[in-house]
């Protein structure tokens, strides 16, 4: 069987009114929504929803993404228990202490450096050191087994952090830690050499995916094409053949006649963080004609035996045979984004 699953999380919208004369024509998505099996579905985490896609269980704590994409970040097996700590720039305003989070804001691997710098200096009288392979992927190695829940950075970006906060026994620790953090960042020539030049300072980390590399995991894909750095560590956690995501879905290779592979596409969620209608649309249109069409277009020649589309609200499955739901209510995408003008 030649099945394939395409995750696209964000695909349906930034979390703002829209009316249907801003959408543009989208008939292969329309096709896959009116002719497909739907599964509501409510995912809190992109991040999150990815690990569970190759069968990982974070039972009451979380989801060891520091781990797995620090394994991505240099091919080698990190030891230990790790824990991200990115990036972000906190802005208060009239609805909290807002997260913004590096898809708003440029940072070099030399000015990443030597932010950590500054924090390791702090750091060091703890054994602890900050690890700085990307300049958007910051990791601390943890000497201590704390008991922590942390929330994704992709959960909490455009929003207050507050509700958001590390929770567990050992939270006081985590929480006194980034305030510490903070305070060393707002002291950084970095960061003023950045707010002469009007950028975002990076002025706090967002501490998340906390746990140890698992074991290999059970394989659940055949192939998988993406351009998430957390996709590529869960690839080879798996043993699974992974390829950096192409432009279009005509640029995959052919898989033969029998396989089960998994496609992320990640183009949507920085705008509906940040409620980028205009960045939404665009992503939509490259996604219409780069993928939709191409996919459709394989399923009706029969090259793909069953789709389904997951986004972060809902799953769409297709078969070969879909195109026979001739009774099947007409749906487009504004039927979909659950929201609507008053």
């Amino acid at each position: 069987m030649r099945s394939l699953t395409v995750f696209i999380p964000g695909l349906f919208g930034p979390d703002i009114a829209i009316h249907p004369d801003d959408l543009p024509g989208m008939p292969f998505l329309d096709w896959f929504l009116t002719k497909g099996i739907h599964q509501t579905i409510k995912l809190n985490s992109a991040s999150y929803a990815l690990c569970e896609l190759f069968g990982l269980s974070s039972e009451q704590g979380d989801h060891p993404v520091a781990a797995i994409s620090r394994l991505s970040d240099d091919n080698q097996h990190p030891e230990g228990l790790w824990l991200r700590a990115d990036p972000v720039h906190v802005s208060a305003d009239r609805d909290g202490l807002i997260l913004i989070d590096s898809n708003q804001f440029v940072l070099n691997q030399r000015d990443a450096l030597a932010l950590a710098a500054d924090i390791n200096k702090l750091l060091e009288p703890h054994g602890v050191n900050l690890e700085v392979p990307d300049p958007y992927r910051w990791y601390l190695k943890v000497h201590e087994d704390y008991k922590l829940k942390t929330t994704p950075v992709d959960s909490v970006a455009g929003r207050d952090i507050l509700p958001f906060m590390p929770s567990g026994e050992d939270k006081v620790k985590l929480i006194q830690l980034m305030n510490d953090i903070q305070m060393t960042l707002h002291d950084s020539d970095v960061n003023k050499r950045r707010e002469q030049e009007k950028t975002l300072p990076i002025n706090s980390v967002w501490f998340w995916g906390y746990g140890k590399l698992p074991k290999i995991i059970e394989r659940h894909w055949s192939f998988v094409a993406s351009d998430e750095i957390l996709a590529k560590g869960l690839s080879m956690v798996a043993a699974t053949p992974f390829e950096v995501l192409p432009e279009t879905y005509n640029e995959i290779t052919d898989k033969g006649s029998n396989y089960n592979g998994l496609i992320v596409i990640n183009s949507f969620q920085k705008y509906s963080y940040y409620h980028d209608l205009e960045g939404w649309l665009e992503a939509l249109l490259m996604v219409e004609s780069n993928w939709f069409a191409p996919l459709l277009k394989a399923l009706k020649q029969k090259k793909i035996d069953q789709l389904t589309i997951k986004t972060d609200i809902n799953s769409i499955t297709m078969n070969k045979n879909s195109k026979y739901k001739f009774w099947n209510k007409k749906k487009n995408i504004y039927s979909l984004i659950n929201k609507s003008l008053s």
